[in-house]
């Protein structure tokens, strides 16, 4: 019994015949209307001719205007100050180093004789104790002999010519 009456509803709202055969001229009367009220008082005013100049006032303006970025010019005052800085750390450093390495002047490297002219003039006083405390270095008399090897021979024939008090050392 049901299966004949599946698809009917019954939903309690019922359309009036011929409703929707005057519904699209009814509704495009009333939207005419609310139109034709709203059109005359839309809260903004335009001047007179406003869109008619607006494109010359803008091609105008565009034209006129530079475009102003953001450039930093390389010699300004500040940053002269900052590369004049730079390259007088620069010289400084350079010329102390190359003054170090050119005049390089220690103990060692003095004269005895500017040392001992120095302490002559009385411009040191130190006694004979402290200025061998500071020459430290022993000085070895036979190095020069040292260094050179002298044949038997050369030897005896040296010792041959000298007159010697002690005969005990020349024997053959």
């Amino acid at each position: 019994m049901k299966k004949d009456n599946l698809h009917t509803n019954d939903n309690g709202f019922k359309i009036p015949e011929g409703y929707f055969d005057n519904f699209e001229k009814k509704l495009m009367n009333h939207i005419d209307a609310d139109m034709s009220k709203n059109t005359s008082e839309t809260g903004f005013k335009v001047p007179d001719d406003y869109f008619e100049s607006l494109e010359d006032g803008l091609f105008q303006k565009i034209s006129n205007e530079k475009p102003k970025g953001k450039v930093i010019s390389l010699f300004s005052k500040r940053n002269i100050f900052y590369f004049s800085g730079i390259a007088a750390m620069i010289a400084i450093i350079f010329s102390v180093v190359v003054t170090k390495q050119s005049d390089s002047l220690d103990f060692n490297t003095l004269a005895i004789a500017d040392i001992q002219a120095y302490y002559d003039e009385g411009n040191i006083e130190l006694s004979s104790i402290e200025i061998a405390s500071l020459l430290e270095e022993e000085v070895n008399y036979l190095s020069p002999f040292e260094e050179k090897s002298i044949s038997d021979d050369a030897l005896l024939e040296y010792l041959s010519d000298e007159d010697l008090d002690d005969e005990i050392i020349f024997s053959e």
